[in-house]
Protein backbone atom coordinates (compact mmCIF):
# COMPACT_ATOMS: atom_id res chain seq x y z
CA UNK A 1 0.00 0.00 0.00
CA UNK A 2 2.25 3.20 -0.87
CA UNK A 3 5.05 1.06 -1.48
CA UNK A 4 4.93 -0.11 1.90
CA UNK A 5 4.64 -4.19 2.36
CA UNK A 6 1.25 -5.29 4.71
CA UNK A 7 2.65 -8.77 5.70
CA UNK A 8 2.69 -7.91 8.98
CA UNK A 9 -0.24 -5.77 8.91
CA UNK A 10 -3.68 -6.35 10.78
CA UNK A 11 -6.80 -5.94 9.11
CA UNK A 12 -7.72 -2.94 10.74
CA UNK A 13 -4.33 -1.96 9.90
CA UNK A 14 -4.47 -2.47 6.33
CA UNK A 15 -8.09 -0.63 6.70
CA UNK A 16 -6.55 2.46 7.98
CA UNK A 17 -3.76 2.57 5.46
CA UNK A 18 -6.18 1.96 2.61
CA UNK A 19 -8.75 4.68 3.18
CA UNK A 20 -8.56 8.15 3.55
CA UNK A 21 -9.62 11.68 2.13
CA UNK A 22 -11.72 11.24 -0.41
CA UNK A 23 -10.47 12.55 -3.39
CA UNK A 24 -6.79 11.66 -2.59
CA UNK A 25 -4.51 8.67 -4.70
CA UNK A 26 -3.71 5.29 -3.12
CA UNK A 27 -1.54 2.78 -5.03
CA UNK A 28 -2.04 -1.19 -4.39
CA UNK A 29 0.81 -3.24 -5.44
CA UNK A 30 -1.08 -7.04 -5.77
CA UNK A 31 0.23 -10.28 -6.18
CA UNK A 32 -1.99 -12.88 -7.75
CA UNK A 33 -1.24 -16.86 -6.54
CA UNK A 34 -0.18 -18.36 -9.99
CA UNK A 35 1.62 -15.08 -11.38
CA UNK A 36 5.61 -14.02 -11.72
CA UNK A 37 5.26 -10.43 -11.04
CA UNK A 38 3.15 -8.18 -9.19
CA UNK A 39 1.05 -4.91 -10.55
CA UNK A 40 0.23 -1.95 -8.97
CA UNK A 41 -3.44 -0.21 -9.56
CA UNK A 42 -4.07 3.13 -8.27
CA UNK A 43 -7.17 4.11 -6.76
CA UNK A 44 -8.94 7.54 -6.12
CA UNK A 45 -10.22 7.25 -2.98
CA UNK A 46 -14.36 8.01 -2.63
CA UNK A 47 -17.31 6.87 -0.67
CA UNK A 48 -18.32 3.40 -1.80
CA UNK A 49 -22.19 2.87 -2.46
CA UNK A 50 -22.88 -0.69 -3.18
CA UNK A 51 -26.80 -1.97 -4.02
CA UNK A 52 -27.54 -4.89 -2.11
CA UNK A 53 -29.66 -6.71 -5.23
CA UNK A 54 -29.01 -6.03 -8.77
CA UNK A 55 -30.68 -7.96 -11.76
CA UNK A 56 -30.61 -8.78 -15.42
CA UNK A 57 -32.40 -10.54 -18.17
CA UNK A 58 -31.12 -13.41 -20.36
CA UNK A 59 -33.13 -14.78 -23.20
CA UNK A 60 -32.17 -17.90 -23.39
CA UNK A 61 -33.85 -19.27 -26.98
CA UNK A 62 -37.50 -18.16 -26.95
CA UNK A 63 -37.21 -18.29 -22.53
CA UNK A 64 -37.00 -14.95 -20.69
CA UNK A 65 -34.90 -15.61 -17.41
CA UNK A 66 -34.49 -12.79 -14.28
CA UNK A 67 -30.88 -13.41 -12.98
CA UNK A 68 -30.98 -11.53 -9.34
CA UNK A 69 -27.73 -11.28 -8.01
CA UNK A 70 -27.90 -10.24 -3.79
CA UNK A 71 -24.32 -9.45 -2.64
CA UNK A 72 -25.46 -8.85 1.19
CA UNK A 73 -28.51 -9.79 3.24
CA UNK A 74 -29.08 -5.29 4.37
CA UNK A 75 -31.29 -2.61 5.17
CA UNK A 76 -31.99 -1.89 1.07
CA UNK A 77 -32.76 -5.46 0.14
CA UNK A 78 -36.02 -5.52 1.12
CA UNK A 79 -36.94 -2.50 -1.05
CA UNK A 80 -34.78 -3.92 -3.98
CA UNK A 81 -35.27 -7.51 -4.19
CA UNK A 82 -39.37 -6.33 -4.17
CA UNK A 83 -38.52 -4.26 -7.19
CA UNK A 84 -36.60 -7.35 -8.91
CA UNK A 85 -39.01 -9.54 -8.10
CA UNK A 86 -42.15 -6.88 -9.67
CA UNK A 87 -40.07 -6.62 -12.68
CA UNK A 88 -39.34 -10.34 -13.27
CA UNK A 89 -43.35 -10.49 -13.17
CA UNK A 90 -43.92 -7.78 -15.36
CA UNK A 91 -41.45 -8.92 -17.94
CA UNK A 92 -43.34 -12.39 -17.88
CA UNK A 93 -39.77 -14.47 -16.53
CA UNK A 94 -39.79 -17.93 -16.85
CA UNK A 95 -37.18 -18.68 -14.63
CA UNK A 96 -35.21 -17.07 -11.74
CA UNK A 97 -31.28 -17.78 -11.23
CA UNK A 98 -30.59 -16.39 -7.71
CA UNK A 99 -27.21 -15.26 -7.46
CA UNK A 100 -25.90 -15.85 -3.79
CA UNK A 101 -22.26 -16.77 -4.59
CA UNK A 102 -19.91 -14.63 -2.67
CA UNK A 103 -22.69 -13.48 -0.46
CA UNK A 104 -21.65 -13.36 3.06
CA UNK A 105 -24.94 -12.74 4.72
CA UNK A 106 -26.65 -10.40 6.96
CA UNK A 107 -29.61 -10.05 8.70
CA UNK A 108 -31.57 -13.12 9.85
CA UNK A 109 -35.26 -11.40 9.35
CA UNK A 110 -33.91 -10.47 5.72
CA UNK A 111 -33.19 -14.12 4.66
CA UNK A 112 -36.66 -15.11 5.74
CA UNK A 113 -38.34 -12.27 3.76
CA UNK A 114 -36.15 -13.55 0.70
CA UNK A 115 -37.32 -17.39 1.17
CA UNK A 116 -41.16 -15.92 1.41
CA UNK A 117 -41.25 -15.26 -1.98
CA UNK A 118 -41.41 -19.11 -3.33
CA UNK A 119 -42.50 -20.49 0.03
CA UNK A 120 -46.09 -20.64 1.41
CA UNK A 121 -47.30 -18.62 4.81
CA UNK A 122 -46.33 -20.41 7.77
CA UNK A 123 -43.26 -22.79 5.83
CA UNK A 124 -40.05 -23.18 8.21
CA UNK A 125 -37.28 -21.69 6.69
CA UNK A 126 -35.01 -22.13 9.45
CA UNK A 127 -34.59 -23.02 13.12
CA UNK A 128 -32.77 -21.80 15.92
CA UNK A 129 -31.31 -24.66 17.59
CA UNK A 130 -30.13 -23.50 21.44
CA UNK A 131 -28.13 -25.86 24.02
CA UNK A 132 -31.09 -25.25 26.38
CA UNK A 133 -34.97 -24.91 25.68
CA UNK A 134 -37.28 -24.92 22.78
CA UNK A 135 -35.10 -24.28 19.32
CA UNK A 136 -36.96 -20.57 17.57
CA UNK A 137 -38.65 -21.75 14.47
CA UNK A 138 -38.48 -18.94 11.78
CA UNK A 139 -41.79 -19.32 8.90
CA UNK A 140 -42.28 -17.85 6.14
CA UNK A 141 -44.41 -14.85 5.45
CA UNK A 142 -45.99 -16.42 2.41
CA UNK A 143 -45.57 -13.56 -0.60
CA UNK A 144 -45.80 -16.33 -2.84
CA UNK A 145 -45.02 -14.35 -5.82
CA UNK A 146 -42.36 -16.56 -7.45
CA UNK A 147 -44.24 -19.91 -6.38
CA UNK A 148 -44.31 -22.37 -10.02
CA UNK A 149 -41.37 -20.58 -11.56
CA UNK A 150 -38.16 -22.81 -11.90
CA UNK A 151 -35.57 -21.54 -9.79
CA UNK A 152 -31.56 -22.23 -9.64
CA UNK A 153 -30.01 -21.12 -6.56
CA UNK A 154 -26.03 -20.23 -7.32
CA UNK A 155 -23.39 -21.12 -4.16
CA UNK A 156 -20.08 -20.46 -4.13
CA UNK A 157 -17.29 -20.84 -1.15
CA UNK A 158 -18.35 -17.42 0.08
CA UNK A 159 -22.25 -17.89 0.31
CA UNK A 160 -22.63 -17.61 4.00
CA UNK A 161 -25.15 -17.37 7.29
CA UNK A 162 -27.98 -16.25 5.53
CA UNK A 163 -27.19 -16.73 2.18
CA UNK A 164 -27.19 -20.11 3.11
CA UNK A 165 -29.98 -20.01 4.95
CA UNK A 166 -32.34 -19.14 2.03
CA UNK A 167 -30.23 -21.96 -0.19
CA UNK A 168 -30.87 -24.38 2.55
CA UNK A 169 -34.68 -23.50 2.89
CA UNK A 170 -35.35 -23.36 -1.19
CA UNK A 171 -33.29 -26.61 -1.58
CA UNK A 172 -35.32 -28.57 1.28
CA UNK A 173 -38.34 -27.45 0.32
CA UNK A 174 -37.87 -28.63 -3.56
CA UNK A 175 -38.38 -25.79 -5.04
CA UNK A 176 -34.89 -24.69 -6.15
CA UNK A 177 -31.51 -26.53 -7.60
CA UNK A 178 -28.31 -25.69 -6.52
CA UNK A 179 -25.42 -25.33 -8.95
CA UNK A 180 -22.13 -24.09 -8.17
CA UNK A 181 -19.66 -24.92 -5.33
CA UNK A 182 -20.14 -26.26 -1.50
CA UNK A 183 -21.03 -22.94 0.54
CA UNK A 184 -18.98 -21.51 3.85
CA UNK A 185 -20.71 -23.15 6.31
CA UNK A 186 -21.48 -20.27 8.20
CA UNK A 187 -24.95 -21.23 10.67
CA UNK A 188 -23.86 -20.20 14.28
CA UNK A 189 -25.49 -17.22 16.81
CA UNK A 190 -23.06 -15.15 18.58
CA UNK A 191 -23.24 -13.06 21.38
CA UNK A 192 -21.14 -10.81 22.86
CA UNK A 193 -19.98 -10.93 26.17
CA UNK A 194 -18.42 -7.63 27.81
CA UNK A 195 -15.34 -8.30 30.46
CA UNK A 196 -13.98 -6.57 33.25
CA UNK A 197 -11.30 -3.49 31.57
CA UNK A 198 -13.24 -2.78 28.66
CA UNK A 199 -12.76 -6.89 27.14
CA UNK A 200 -15.11 -9.04 25.73
CA UNK A 201 -15.63 -12.99 24.83
CA UNK A 202 -17.87 -13.62 21.92
CA UNK A 203 -19.64 -17.19 22.54
CA UNK A 204 -21.94 -19.31 20.47
CA UNK A 205 -25.07 -19.83 21.72
CA UNK A 206 -27.29 -21.58 18.69
CA UNK A 207 -26.94 -22.91 15.45
CA UNK A 208 -28.86 -23.11 12.44
CA UNK A 209 -30.98 -25.83 11.16
CA UNK A 210 -32.56 -26.21 7.63
CA UNK A 211 -35.99 -27.08 7.00
CA UNK A 212 -34.75 -30.91 6.21
CA UNK A 213 -32.36 -30.72 9.66
CA UNK A 214 -29.02 -29.95 8.37
CA UNK A 215 -26.76 -28.11 10.52
CA UNK A 216 -25.76 -25.29 8.10
CA UNK A 217 -22.28 -24.01 11.11
CA UNK A 218 -19.67 -25.93 9.41
CA UNK A 219 -20.82 -28.20 7.03
CA UNK A 220 -22.18 -26.11 4.41
CA UNK A 221 -24.22 -26.96 1.40
CA UNK A 222 -23.24 -28.98 -0.98
CA UNK A 223 -24.47 -28.54 -4.70
CA UNK A 224 -26.76 -30.62 -6.60
CA UNK A 225 -24.64 -29.74 -9.73
CA UNK A 226 -20.66 -28.75 -8.68
CA UNK A 227 -19.09 -26.47 -11.77
CA UNK A 228 -15.75 -25.13 -10.45
CA UNK A 229 -14.32 -22.59 -12.51
CA UNK A 230 -10.91 -23.16 -13.56
CA UNK A 231 -7.78 -20.35 -13.77
CA UNK A 232 -8.51 -20.19 -17.30
CA UNK A 233 -12.28 -19.41 -16.87
CA UNK A 234 -11.33 -16.65 -14.27
CA UNK A 235 -8.64 -14.82 -16.76
CA UNK A 236 -11.04 -14.61 -20.15
CA UNK A 237 -14.16 -13.61 -17.12
CA UNK A 238 -16.11 -16.73 -18.56
CA UNK A 239 -18.74 -17.94 -15.98
CA UNK A 240 -19.79 -21.58 -16.35
CA UNK A 241 -21.21 -22.21 -13.37
CA UNK A 242 -24.24 -19.30 -14.52
CA UNK A 243 -23.98 -20.75 -18.13
CA UNK A 244 -24.62 -23.84 -16.72
CA UNK A 245 -27.90 -22.67 -14.25
CA UNK A 246 -29.03 -21.23 -18.14
CA UNK A 247 -28.62 -24.42 -19.30
CA UNK A 248 -30.17 -26.32 -16.51
CA UNK A 249 -33.35 -23.99 -16.03
CA UNK A 250 -34.79 -23.97 -19.46
CA UNK A 251 -34.43 -27.54 -19.49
Amino acid sequence: VNGEPTTDWSTELAAQKIRGQRGTEVTLTIYRQGQDKTFDVRIIRDKIEVKSVKWEFKQVGDKNIAVIKLSRFGEDTKPLFLQAVTEAKARGAQGIILDLRNDPGGYLETAVEVASYWLPKNTLVVKEEHSSGEPILYNSYGYEQLVGLKTIVLINGGSASASEIVAGALKDHGVAQLIGEKSFGKGSVQELIDLPEGGAVKVTVARWITPGGKNLNKEGLVPDIEIIPTEDDINNNKDPQLDKALEEIVK
